[in-house]
């Protein structure tokens, strides 16, 4: 037993080892160098935005402590057959700037808001993941009017209802290092089975989405206001209670392998919005759109088509 605990070991070491020395040089997805970032003007600042594919818009909203290249390519790569995706950097992440202390959902929801009316788009989808799946539920409640379907991939409801991870998990994300190694060291620890750590290792190096002019996150300048927001949810009853009367297609999505942000805060979330859509996968970690890259984005693409017929038919 400790021999293979001993080889175990070894694999992921040299995993994180092929990680660091390929970290930032993934094979670009096709026509990726013609992907360049741009830039929206908003109140006090800018977000820093990439936009490619065609059909319906998706705005994607990245989680904690991310940006722009925690997408896997072959999801977004499945989603841009049929739609026109916005990926942006949350503020203060990558190219984008926003004078700010600390900031809550609601201000993050609100530079959101901001893009979809410099970009014209006319009742986007919304997709955030982890913590941008708790921007995207702001968002929704705020403006209701303004998206067309709402798509949750392992968040949690904000206010008492939220059920929080393992204190030694929620220690490990709260204090994520600044270094890089030290994130993938914890990315491998938390975000997937102990069984496919080696094989996700490797799939978080070559698989990312990073355009030829991405430019990476500094952590240390997003980490204690993106810690403040996240703590700040799990205080925030109202907009728990809002979501409650949301009336939009909302599809949440769960891995039920999930330690980071227990998969029964998904149960919730079903159960608290109306005719919520949940979908899940058994062996779902907490960045599963590196498992399951296309039946995730299928399951999307399935949804948003489904619910647009809907919505034509009704009107």
């Amino acid at each position: 037993m400790i021999l293979n605990r001993f080889y175990s070991d070894a694999k992921i070491a040299v995993a994180l080892l092929l990680i660091v020395l390929l970290s930032g040089c993934s094979v670009p997805a096709e026509n990726a160098k013609q992907i360049t970032p741009q830039y929206a003007a908003i109140q006090n600042g800018r977000l820093e935005y990439y936009r490619f594919g065609h059909g319906s818009p998706i705005v994607l909203i990245p989680g904690y402590v991310t940006d722009i290249s925690s997408w896997d390519r072959q999801f977004l790569a499945t989603l841009a057959a049929k739609h026109q995706l916005i990926a942006f950097n949350n503020r203060n992440v990558g190219g984008s700037h926003v004078q700010s202390d600390h900031y809550e959902s609601q201000d993050l929801a609100r530079d959101t808001y901001q893009l979809i009316q410099k970009l014209h788009l006319r009742k986007p989808a919304i997709l955030g993941i982890s913590m941008g799946g708790m921007i995207a539920q702001q968002l929704a409640v705020r403006y209701p009017n303004k998206i067309g379907q709402l798509i949750l991939i392992n968040t949690a409801i904000a206010g008492r209802q939220s059920v929080r991870p393992s204190p030694a998990t929620e220690k490990m994300m709260l204090d994520m290092p600044t270094s890089k190694l030290g994130r993938y060291m914890i990315a491998l620890k938390l975000f997937f089975p102990a069984s496919q750590r080696t094989q996700m290792g490797f799939a978080l190096a070559l698989n990312r989405f990073q355009p030829e002019n991405y430019t990476e996150i500094d952590p240390a300048a997003v980490i204690s206001q993106q810690r403040f927001l996240v703590l700040q949810w799990t205080k925030d009853n109202a907009t728990a209670k809002k979501l409650s009367r949301l009336n939009i297609p909302v599809l949440i999505l769960n891995g039920i392998a999930d330690s980071v942000i227990p998969p029964i805060n998904s149960v919730i979330l079903a159960d608290t919005i109306p005719h919520a859509k949940l979908i899940r996968w058994q062996d779902g970690g907490h960045a599963m759109i590196y498992q399951y890259p296309k039946s995730i984005a299928n399951a999307v693409n399935d949804f948003i088509a489904k619910s647009s017929v809907t919505n034509s038919t009704a009107s």
